[in-house]
């Protein structure tokens, strides 16, 4: 990182050969993307995939690192006396996006928090400043990657988040998506207060919210995109109420429209707490009757209750639900079906909660340790048991929120 994010923390290496950047795609084949019946239940292995660009801040980094190293462990069990001492670094490349928060921005990382950084991935790039810089770096770093000899010549896939009023990133998201094998985003939007005082994203936003993102996700029949996107509850249900959720064609899932949610409604109230959502669309495309109404065609909503009370503070909840959107994207594009993916990435966001520290101005996402992925690999594997299925949610939470 530079010095602008770390100004009192030992120097942090930093890969820039080739060779070492070229670790991150060495010995991996290309794999069609598939999604299991949800059905055959939770924590389906999913095959390794290539390299993820994260470009977004360090609890998304490390996120996404935990996320997959606790995959790995689910799948593979080992004894303790059979680990390193310390978590395998993940295939993931980041680039850090300045904070916006200036007084935080200044404030240097804890070495804890540099050594995780450090452990936990294969290369660190520059941070950077904007969208278009964004993208420049990971599409380098994507060219670099597919030129070496190792590489099976699968593009990496991409994290980052996204807000509605952005839509500078979403035109060059738009023009460099085939550039990806996978790309996965947060979305951000300003939720504002209705007439009756709840909290929602405006109609004529949530339209041109669903119209930009439906854009992006129309992918070049040439270059199939797949894709994950998390968002916050309240925005999904207000693109729906205003008819613009997008239709993916296959896109966020082989055989249905597949949607994170990273916050809850439990009969009418919004709930901010540790509990997370998956909204699962079953359009028909050849029926012009309603084949493609989302409010017809909601399928399963798979939810992961945490019986905690305990609400997600503000000043650290962009950093935990970045966190669970990192995690998602990391595990839907290693081929992992949906419910296995949301039930780990709940965990991270429990995780970042429990063990994250915050001092007033800066949040410290947890160390990534093996503490901290025997707990994640603890808290899926509770989360696996307690998944509730409930047919057309999305369409009863539409009634009751509006």
């Amino acid at each position: 990182l530079t010095s602008n994010i770390i100004t009192n923390a030992r120097p942090m290496r930093v890969f820039t050969t080739t060779a070492l950047l070229l670790r991150a795609a060495a010995g991996f084949t290309s794999v069609p993307y598939y999604t299991r019946s949800f059905s055959t239940g939770p924590l389906n292995a999913g095959d390794t995939s290539c390299p993820l660009i994260i470009a977004g801040s360090t609890s998304e980094c490390l996120g996404a690192a935990m996320a997959l190293c606790a995959k790995d462990e689910l799948i593979n069990s080992r004894d303790d006396q059979s680990r390193p001492p310390v978590p395998p670094s993940q295939m993931i490349a980041f680039f850090n996006e300045p904070s916006d928060n200036q007084e935080q921005q200044q404030r240097a990382l804890s070495s804890v928090t540099v050594s995780s950084i450090q452990n936990s991935i294969y290369f660190l790039g520059e941070s950077i400043e904007n969208s278009e810089q964004m993208l420049s770096h990971a599409l380098q770093l994507t060219s670099r990657i597919n030129r070496s000899p190792d590489s099976s010549g699968d593009s990496p896939m991409l994290h980052t988040s996204l807000h509605s009023k952005d839509k500078s990133k979403f035109d060059a998201l738009s023009m460099t998506r085939n550039r990806f094998s996978f790309v996965g985003l947060q979305l951000h939007t300003n939720l504002t207060p209705s007439d009756d005082g709840r909290i929602t994203l405006p109609r004529d936003e949530a339209e041109e919210l669903g119209n930009k993102l439906q854009t992006l996700l129309d992918g070049d029949s040439q270059f199939p995109l797949s894709a994950a996107v998390t968002m916050d509850i309240r925005t999904h249900l207000a693109m729906l109420q205003a008819n613009s959720l997008p239709r993916s064609r296959g896109v966020l899932a082989t055989n249905s429209d597949v949607w994170a949610m990273s916050d809850f409604i439990k009969d009418g109230i919004h709930a901010d707490n540790e509990d997370s959502l998956l909204f699962e669309y079953n359009y028909d495309y050849s029926d012009p009757f309603g084949g493609c109404d989302p409010l017809l065609r909601a399928g399963n909503a798979y939810s992961i209750s945490t019986s905690s009370s305990e609400y997600i503070k503000e000043f650290n909840k962009k950093e935990v639900i970045g966190a669970f959107s990192a995690a998602y994207t990391a595990l839907m594009g290693s081929r992992m079906d949906p419910v296995s993916s949301i039930c780990i990435a709940n965990s991270v966001k429990r995780a970042f909660h429990k063990l994250g520290s915050f001092d007033g101005i800066t949040y410290q996402p947890p160390p990534y340790t093996w503490k901290t992925i025997d707990l994640i690999v603890e808290l899926s594997r509770t989360a696996s048991e307690r998944v509730v299925t409930v047919n057309g949610l999305a369409r009863k939470m539409y009634k009751e929120y509006g």
